[in-house]
């Protein structure tokens, strides 16, 4: 029976000895919100031995250091970002088609340089006791309207991906180009603008701000949380968009990047996401009750390739017309 023992507690050594040699460390750019980074990495590390280094800034700031170290990288994944970033810096990435693709849902799968993570839903957030009175805004168009001056949360669209998607939507929203421009400029005489996205849901939640241009699910934990506040979507149609995931092109760690991207996209995962307010990208995973079927939401029809070939331009026509109405 000694013997026994003996032999069980080798075997027990020997195996954690084996895993901890092939245990690597994983490291992620990352401008997902930390309650993500909570739920699902702890995950991945308990089911592949592996250890995530995060490093958490917003999409621009991330850019522009994978951008520095695209010599000799120092990150294996980006992860969570719009689509834009990587489709339009696609030396920065290397191509990898993640296990469970086969079970992405419609419309998820957009381009063979990233994998998506979540479907992201724009909305506003609203507190009504902050309005003063006025109405709850129920579209692009009444953000325009001159009596929410300084009463919007936004961020930049030169920083944020969120935020770049935003006015990428407004101005797909409308029958032309020149109206959704028109119609942004109102907004963003309205808008406070903030560094960071996470901080807009924040700021209308704590009652600094009545109104704000967000994440759904952002919103969302505001709402689950007892926030006095609400979810709208607007009435022209929102974006109802991937974001990404990718491996860094000559990334230190290629097969912990994929393992980190497979695991993500797994079904555990993916439940944990819609666990968490977003909306899963697999067809076999359903979304928060807490939250409107998809199907009533109204859809822009959001165009990511067009959002990507343009971005440069866009952006800079952002920039000027920040510094004239801002």
């Amino acid at each position: 029976m000694k013997n026994l023992f003996k032999s069980t507690a080798l075997a027990t050594t020997l195996a954690v000895t084996a895993t901890l040699a092939y245990a690597e460390t994983v490291t992620v750019y990352t401008a997902v919100p930390q309650n993500f980074i909570d739920a699902l990495v702890p995950m991945y590390e308990a089911e592949t031995g592996n250890t995530v280094d995060i490093i958490k800034a917003g999409s621009g700031e991330l850019l522009n250091r994978l951008t520095a170290e695209a010599g000799a990288p120092s990150a294996d994944v980006l992860w969570s970002v719009d689509g834009t970033v990587i489709d339009f810096n696609p030396d920065l990435f290397e191509a990898y088609d993640a296990a469970g693709s086969d079970m992405l849902a419609d419309g998820m799968n957009q381009s063979e340089m990233w994998t998506p993570f979540t479907a992201v839903v724009m909305a506003f957030i609203v507190n009504e006791e902050k309005l003063g009175g006025l109405p709850v805004p129920d579209s692009w168009a009444a953000l325009a309207d001159p009596q929410y001056d300084e009463m919007i949360s936004s961020a930049r669209a030169d920083g944020s991906g969120s935020a770049y998607i935003q006015l990428a939507t407004v101005l797909q929203a409308f029958d032309s180009e020149d109206t959704g421009w028109e119609v942004y400029e109102g907004m963003l005489g309205n808008f406070v603008l903030s560094e960071s996205s996470g901080a807009v849901p924040r700021f209308v939640n704590d009652g600094e701000l009545a109104i704000g241009v967000t994440l759904e699910d952002a919103a969302l934990r505001y709402v689950e949380g007892g926030g006095p506040v609400q979810i709208v979507y607007p009435a022209e149609g929102t974006a109802i968009a991937p974001d990404a995931m990718a491996l860094v092109a000559g990334a230190p760690n290629g097969d912990g990047g994929k393992s980190f991207l497979d695991f993500m996209l797994s079904e555990a995962a993916q439940t944990v996401v819609a666990e968490q307010g977003r909306r899963p990208v697999r067809s076999d995973v359903a979304s928060n009750p807490a939250l409107v079927a998809l199907a009533d939401v109204n859809s822009v029809g959001y165009d990511a390739a067009w959002a990507a070939d343009n971005r440069d331009r866009l952006v800079e026509a952002w920039g000027e017309m920040v510094l004239d109405v801002q």
